[in-house]
């Protein structure tokens, strides 16, 4: 039964090797309820003060448990831009750009220049005039 209530009381009480390797054991309270509570931690996962959801097994050997309050689906991925794919076009213009003006000689300002011209023609179909590359300074 899930229950919520503040943590009254939280004592160790030994260790046990499970199949799951060493566990802690803990003696909580909450509220009304007393029950073992088992850790992979030295730390118990509840803290004394603290209001919490947890899970109350009764019978000869009452079990305390927390519960998880994750909600699936709380994640929402923020909408993807529309423009990455021309973002990409103009990084590898500009990528090729700069390769074409270090081994012909230029300015950074050269480099801007064809990666417009590359990225341009990616994007628009526009092709360079045959006038255009000799405005360049190399």
């Amino acid at each position: 039964m899930i229950k919520k209530g503040i943590v009254k009381n939280v004592q160790p009480n030994g260790t046990w090797e499970g199949q799951y390797g060493l566990m802690y054991k803990f003696e909580v309270t909450i509220g009304d309820d007393t029950g073992q509570c088992m850790s992979k931690s030295e730390q118990c996962k509840f803290e004394v003060g603290q209001e919490t959801d947890y899970e109350f097994v009764d019978g000869k050997y009452p079990k305390i448990k927390p519960v998880s309050n994750f909600q699936q689906g709380a994640y929402k991925p923020q909408p993807k831009n529309d423009n990455v794919q021309e973002y990409i076009i103009k990084q590898n213009a500009l990528t090729n750009a700069t390769s074409f003006v270090c081994n012909n000689g230029g300015t950074p300002t050269d480099v801007l220049e064809i990666a417009e011209i590359f990225s341009n023609w990616v994007l628009k179909g526009e092709k360079p005039k045959a006038d255009d590359t000799n405005d360049m300074p190399f």
